[in-house]
């Protein structure tokens, strides 16, 4: 496999100079909101959802302005918005890891926040909805959590159920799609660090995989294993709280969980944010630890393609130039081998992504990854061509 071509689509194009000397660890919220560059073009490409009917690209936003929500055309590269704004409030400012297209076509999405906590009893709560795209028309389905909104959601296709997590308090609900009631099933986190999975994966019996935190409410500092494996089981409605994590790969990684897939072959593959790669076996609750595939953090982007390779994509940082240090890697199930591909870099402009944050396929060796977080410019969406 090799990584033929790149190219950047820019929804976005400004650049940003004052992040270090002003805006980081002094403004707040309302003084992004304020600021027309922030408010308008400081984007992020969070959630990405390819629609094989439609062959276009649903794409999920960060965006003070609230436009948060666009397609993405791969015939003429144009952007358009899907008008969230005129449906969400200035609360609902990302669908961050939450856009999931069902059998028929049906869109569902989840809001998350970027505000602070003096503000909570302003902002209702993130708001888990559907999307009809013949219509073009949005429905409320339920705010899970009051107060709290939504970080990432998985659709179960079968059980006919969605499950979703929260922040600031993490929370995991459960919401009916035939009886459209919510439950809330386990809080997860212990108010020290985000212990919730960036994306969290169903296994072929139809079980949630995630992971919980630990609350050592008698010490000042966590334990060994800060962060640990959960599985719920919907038939059983019970869980079982495993007391290992995935591996850590660096002085001080507390082995977080940036994003979990289920393959082809059974096994749950994850990616942590300190840029390790492991797979765990659903069967047993065992995980194997598959290295570190770029000497850098960050593995968000996982996704098996239609070759049955595992395609990832991570390596975040600016590099000395400031272009972005992002790379995508090939790993096959089979072999168990790892193999880098090169960066995520468009030579007709000169540009790199700086952090990839999704990683999906659409078909005919191509990948689509969603930067985000860029500090120094507008984040892109970048189009990867993958040749046998």
């Amino acid at each position: 496999m090799e990584l033929t071509d790149v190219r950047a689509h820019v929804l976005k194009n400004r650049s940003f100079d004052n992040w270090v000397s002003e805006v980081q660890g002094r403004w707040k919220f309302e003084d992004l909101r304020a600021d027309p560059g922030y408010r308008n073009d400081w984007i992020s490409f969070d959630s990405l959802a390819w629609d094989a009917r439609s062959a276009r690209l649903y794409v999920g936003l960060c965006t003070l302005s609230g436009d948060i929500f666009h397609v993405f055309d791969p015939a003429d590269g144009s952007f358009t918005s899907l008008d969230f704004a005129s449906f969400g409030d200035k609360f609902d400012a990302k669908f961050h890891r939450s856009l999931e297209i069902d059998g028929d076509g049906t869109i569902y999405a989840a809001t998350a926040l970027l505000h602070d906590v003096d503000q909570q009893h302003e902002a209702a709560g993130g708001k888990l909805l559907r999307y009809d795209p013949a219509k073009a028309e949005y429905t409320l389905l339920a705010i899970p959590v009051p107060r709290h909104y939504i970080q990432s959601i998985v659709l179960d296709r079968q059980q006919r159920c969605i499950y979703g997590f929260t922040y600031p308090g993490e929370y995991l609900f459960c919401y009916d799609l035939q009886t459209g009631t919510c439950r809330t099933l386990a809080f997860i986190g212990n108010g020290v660090m985000i212990c919730q999975p960036h994306s969290a994966a169903l296994d072929r019996r139809g079980r949630l995989w995630g992971t919980w935190g630990e609350s050592r409410a008698f010490e000042d500092t966590s334990g060994p294993v800060p962060i640990r494996i959960f599985c719920y089981d919907p038939g059983t409605e019970r869980f079982t709280w495993y007391q290992h994590g995935f591996p850590r790969v660096a002085p001080g990684d507390r082995a977080v969980v940036d994003h979990m897939m289920l393959a082809g072959d059974g096994y749950i593959y994850v990616g942590t944010q300190a840029g390790g790669l492991s797979r765990l076996d659903p069967d047993t609750g065992e995980v194997q630890d598959l290295g570190k595939p770029f000497p850098g953090p960050r593995l968000a982007g996982l996704v098996q393609a239609a070759d049955g390779m595992i395609y990832g994509a991570g390596n975040a940082g600016y590099g000395t130039s400031g272009q972005g240090e992002a790379r995508l890697f090939v790993y096959d199930p089979k072999a168990q081998t790892c193999r880098d591909l090169g960066p995520v870099f468009d030579r007709r402009l000169g540009r790199g992504a700086a952090k990839v944050h999704i990683l999906v396929e659409a078909g005919q060796g191509r990948l689509y990854a969603g930067e985000n977080d860029n500090t120094l410019r507008s984040s892109y969406l970048w189009e990867c061509h993958i040749a046998s």
